[in-house]
């Protein structure tokens, strides 16, 4: 997963969620549901009930922590996720489990990581395809430290049933150590237009990072360590890091690079995860014509000297009858005055497919009480070629399964407050799924 954070003297972190065990027979009554479509209401979304706003936001009712962006291959898209663990689905609406990538740890594994990481929990993977490989990068670290490494494992396949599918140690391609002032986790890669590798990278401490890669996936020996973003101004909002705590000083991580027409976008997750709907997550963007940087959001400040244009945040009606302190862990952060149905948006994604844009994430659901789930959103672009974030119009796609927890997830929400059974449902795949006009959705 990620945020190796301090909260005073307690180091908090937490892989995955773990759905309440009523969620299950509440969802199983939705899943049977007509799956008519209804007529679209004339309601806003602030006055949709929370749940049929979440749907309209996307949810996927699979609980997910650090998604990696959708990738698809031959019919199938995939996504992987923090502990070692992915999801499957035909049509990016279903979602069911899909194999560990680990099966034990790595000799060098121990060593890179000492004193802290020897399981295959992986954190925040990522997964990109280069030439006729895909490349899988994932974090290895331990709560409340910089002793971390990022990985690399290759596929030429990511379907199970090929005969040539298995995945390969590539060994360790980054690594951070106490003497640092960075740290190694949250991998993202990107190909530039140029067909060079990079990977972005970094939670707190001095923010984002990048470096070369050679074609193996490796770091380019002597090539430079690029800083990309960070966000001290705002390490005091939520009452956890202050400036000259060398840790909690730059709440930022969760980075994602994404190259459109002329620009390569950086996208970053601000605040803390991990919390339930106290979680303070929120997810910001720039642009820059370059990979390296400088990226500058809408202002046109830098986002290496705390700019960032606020993408997605906290969002939908208030939940009634939730528990503001729900999943929220220690004294930090405060709870909210009031629960939302959408909390704490992180780790972002897109997926281009036929022209459409989906912009993947995931957040903290205020009708689960805090559970960390999926979302799969229609992303467009304004006029200015920034990105918007959009709702479905109704009647918004509502997956069949029932809510899936994954396999060896870990809480990650507290309590439990099964969601209603929705007003309206549909069965229609998101690649089915009318999206023009979608409007941006209001942050909180």
């Amino acid at each position: 997963m990620k945020r190796r954070i301090f909260l005073q003297s307690t180091l908090v972190g937490f892989a995955g969620t773990c759905l309440p065990r009523s969620i299950f027979a509440a969802d199983a009554a939705a899943s049977a549901a007509s799956t008519t479509p209804a007529a679209a209401p004339t309601a806003t979304p602030a006055e949709l009930t929370p749940e049929a706003f979440l749907y309209k936001a996307g949810r996927r009712n699979v609980a997910i922590h650090d998604p990696s962006a959708i990738i698809k291959c031959k019919d199938e898209y995939w996504v992987f996720y923090t502990n070692n663990r992915s999801y499957r689905s035909k049509d990016m609406l279903n979602w069911t489990n899909g194999p560990a990538v680990l099966a034990a740890p790595f000799p060098w594994f121990a060593q890179a990581i000492p004193g802290g990481f020897r399981g295959t929990g992986f954190w925040a993977p990522d997964c990109i395809k280069v030439g006729d490989k895909y490349f899988l990068f994932y974090a290895l670290s331990g709560f409340g430290v910089n002793t971390s490494a990022i990985g690399l494992v290759t596929n030429t396949t990511l379907d199970p049933t090929d005969p040539a599918y298995a995945w390969a140690d590539q060994g360790m391609v980054v690594q951070s150590t106490a003497s640092d002032d960075f740290n190694c986790i949250d991998p993202a890669a990107i190909v530039d237009a140029d067909g060079k590798l990079w990977l972005a990278f970094g939670s707190f401490w001095t923010g984002i990072k990048m470096i070369a890669l050679d074609a193996t996936g490796h770091r380019i020996p002597g090539s430079p360590l690029y800083a990309l973003a960070q966000n001290p101004l705002h390490a005091t909002e939520t009452n956890e890091g202050k400036l000259e705590d060398p840790i909690n000083k730059s709440q930022i991580e969760a980075s994602y690079l994404y190259h459109h027409d002329k620009y390569y976008y950086l996208f970053v997750t601000w605040g803390l995860c991990c919390h339930g709907v106290a979680s303070t997550y929120n997810i910001r963007v720039g642009r820059s014509e370059k990979v390296t940087g400088p990226y500058l959001d809408k202002d046109g400040k830098d986002l290496a000297h705390d700019g960032g244009t606020l993408l997605l945040g906290t969002e939908g009606p208030v939940v009634p009858g939730v528990s503001p302190n729900a999943g929220s862990r220690g004294a930090f952060p405060p709870p909210p005055s009031e629960v939302h149905a959408l909390t704490g948006p992180g780790q972002p994604g897109i997926y281009e497919e036929n022209g459409q844009y989906w912009f993947s994430c995931h957040y903290y659901d205020g009708t689960a009480a805090g559970a960390s789930i999926l979302s799969i959103r229609p992303l467009t672009w304004d006029a200015s070629a920034w990105p918007v974030v959009g709702l479905y119009p109704d009647p918004a796609p509502m997956p069949t399964v029932r809510f899936n927890q994954g396999r060896g997830a870990r809480r990650g929400g507290a309590g439990a407050n099964p969601p209603p059974t929705p007003a309206a449902t549909s069965t229609a795949s998101p690649a089915t799924a009318t999206t023009s006009a979608t409007p941006a959705p209001t942050t909180n």
